[in-house]
């Protein structure tokens, strides 16, 4: 036996490549590969929107594909630099969502990165997508370096003095990938026009291989809950708020700040006076008190963030379900006649409901049929918190008729070969999912 001995050496590898693989990004996204044109065109629009509401401006949304691949524009503030840094870090996982309890859009938290990633994962080489935003175009390239085993992403800022407002991000859609995207133009379209059934303030603009189609807002002034929007306390259990006050410990520890718990009650709905605020802490004994004084050597303190928490919403109202948002018979029935459906036979439902942890919560419902010369199948609408959905959420609901809502409309005569069009909205501040994707959402 030989007396040669191996000494192994310990290689480490850059686990930021797994993010960059078909299979992990399938399972960031929750949908399969050939979805992925929808995927691109529901977090672009979602962030669209997102951005506007929050600037306080009624949305115009343009969405062009051609040969290059999905481009969309808004007339939003801009896209910050800082932002399109945080994006480029895939060492982070960064959002302005994931903490707090609202009735937020889409809240995946990593959304840029998978889209900055596409590209690169389907070519299986080099990626490339493009944010114009403030008089800047990123030109960011992606690929991976073959030794290191690690994504290499480049960054070329041009001046683009013709983009003074708003955002555009383009993905440049590999050539070797160009039946993913053209196969995907009818879902992709139906999808684009699902948002404009959801958001009656949303002007949207499509451009599909030249061609053009327009649908202008019915509602330009439509108010909703705005992602800028103070949360409430009676949003949050306790496990909410845990999360939420252990965040911001974090981010002050890695800022060299420390805020106090003052700092964070008035950033609550219905807690912005000072009296409010006084009587909070006062009722907690937390007056000129920091955020970190409710910790221990092992976490935070519980019984001292529940008494914050209990005291927060004993002083606060609790949020009517109307003030969420709701889209409006007058709107969806607007829609439901552009889609060709007999006005007669419209039906619209709206239940507003607080349940049992005080969360509001509307649900609108819409039916209507496109007649007996009408060739097209069902179309089902689906959405959450105005998002439209890639894949029909509510798999669950009536799980004992089998598929969920799909099942439900069989039961009703209104079979997929059948020439209607039926409408299912939720918005709620907190909403549970089955799936890292969040795809289908938990039905109580």
């Amino acid at each position: 036996m030989s007396s040669d001995k191996l000494n192994r050496t310990t290689f480490e590898t850059s686990r930021l490549l797994e993010f960059c693989s078909e299979k992990e990004l399938i399972a960031q996204i929750g949908h399969e590969k050939e979805e992925w044109p929808r995927v691109a065109l529901k977090e672009l629009v979602d962030n669209s929107l997102d951005a506007c509401e929050e600037a306080g401006v009624a949305p115009e949304i343009t969405i062009v594909v051609d040969r290059d691949g999905i481009a969309v524009s808004d007339n939003g503030p801009g896209i910050p630099t800082d932002t399109v840094d945080g994006v480029l870090n895939f060492s982070v996982r960064a959002s302005s969502r994931e903490a707090y309890v609202a009735p937020d859009r889409g809240a995946q938290g990593n959304a840029l990165k998978t889209l900055v990633a596409m590209p690169f994962v389907l070519d299986g080489d080099r990626g490339r997508v493009d944010v114009s935003a403030r008089g800047q175009r990123h030109e960011i390239a992606f690929a991976v370096d073959p030794i290191r085993q690690k994504p290499v992403i480049q960054r070329e800022t041009h001046s683009a003095q013709n983009v003074k407002s708003g955002t555009t991000i383009k993905l440049w859609w590999p050539d070797s990938a160009c039946l993913i995207l053209t196969d995907a133009k009818d879902e992709f379209l139906q999808l684009a026009d699902d948002f404009t059934l959801l958001n009656p303030h949303l002007t949207l603009t499509i451009d599909w291989f030249g061609e053009r189609t327009q649908t202008e807002a019915t509602t330009p002034d439509w108010a909703k809950w705005r992602p800028s929007d103070p949360t409430s306390p009676h949003w949050y259990g306790q496990e909410h708020f845990e999360r939420l006050v252990a965040a911001y410990i974090a981010h002050d520890q890695d800022h060299g700040t420390d805020r106090s718990v003052r700092e964070l009650v008035k950033e609550f709905r219905g807690l912005t006076g000072t009296a409010k605020q006084k009587a909070v802490l006062e009722a907690t004994g937390l007056a000129r008190t920091n955020l970190s004084d409710l910790t221990n050597g092992e976490g935070l303190r519980h019984d001292v963030v529940a008494r914050l928490l209990t005291a927060m919403q004993k002083q606060s109202k609790p949020v009517k379900p109307a003030a969420l948002g709701v889209i409006g018979k007058d709107h969806i029935a607007r829609r439901f006649q552009d889609l060709g459906c007999e006005m007669d036979s419209f039906e619209y439902g709206k239940v507003l409901e607080v349940d049992d942890e005080g969360l509001p919560t509307v649900i609108e419902t819409a039916f209507g049929w496109r007649g007996e010369q009408c060739q097209d199948e069902r179309r089902i609408i689906t959405g959450v918190n105005w998002t439209a959905s890639i894949v029909n959420p509510f798999r669950t609901l009536g799980s004992s008729y089998g598929d969920g809502l799909a099942a439900l409309l069989e039961k009703q005569y209104a079979g997929s070969d059948e020439p209607i069009v039926f409408l299912l909205h939720c918005a709620c501040p907190r909403v549970q999912y089955t799936d890292r994707g969040k795809s289908a959402v938990v039905i109580k």
